[in-house]
């Protein structure tokens, strides 16, 4: 997905999220800012790739976009986050900030986990998937890094 796209849906996130925790302004701060700030952890990994040199602003968008990252480590794109989230508020123990802090996380996977199935393997979220395949992007692209962009699409 793409940046403007993870913006656009932290409004309804937020809403969500003050609804369910019956007007807690923090829950819809935290839902909206996690919305979109989980996607720091695609900085980290374009700097691995990059020997941590900075290409630009472009480069990077085009570098995560064009799936051409050689390792995936992404350690906040995690299915298992959801989870462990979900079953604190279950329990009851989770403050209104952490109900923001699930309805965000668990938007952003799943835009994530349906608009980006043309770029990476259906198990990919699992952060015991990437793991077991060595966070290789040879394996967990559709397509593995250094093919032509063209050959990606389809």
């Amino acid at each position: 997905m793409k940046l403007y796209q993870h913006c656009l849906s932290a409004v309804p996130l937020a809403v969500a999220a003050y609804a369910a925790t019956g007007g807690s302004m923090g829950a819809a701060c935290m839902a909206a800012a996690s919305s979109v700030l989980i996607d720091l952890d695609h900085i980290t990994d374009y700097l691995l790739h990059n020997d941590w040199r900075w290409g630009g602003v472009r480069d990077f968008f085009a570098s995560c976009e064009q799936g051409r990252l050689e390792r995936l480590y992404l350690v906040m794109h995690g299915f298992e986050w959801v989870v462990l989230l979900w079953l604190l508020i279950g329990t009851g123990i989770a403050a209104p900030w952490g109900v923001g802090l699930a309805f965000g996380v668990s938007g952003h996977m799943l835009l994530d986990w349906l608009g980006n199935r043309h770029i990476v393997r259906p198990s990919f979220y699992w952060l015991w998937f990437r793991a077991m395949n060595r966070f290789d992007g040879n394996v967990l692209y559709q397509t593995p890094p250094g093919q032509p962009v063209v050959a990606r699409k389809g």
